[in-house]
């Protein structure tokens, strides 16, 4: 199964390497703010600048 899941991963990863710049910008965004922790609001300010 974990087999499974990190080939999926992998393979996610390929295509999001592929795509155009913006595209894996917009993509970390969401990503990043799909994570559920504490924000520094600093950081979070710095980051979204």
């Amino acid at each position: 199964m974990l087999l499974v899941i990190m080939a999926s991963v992998e393979q996610v990863m390929k295509e999001a390497l592929a795509l155009l710049s913006a595209a894996r910008a917009l993509l970390a965004e969401k990503l990043v703010k799909s994570l559920e922790f504490d924000v520094d609001e600093t950081h979070q300010t710095l980051w979204t600048l």
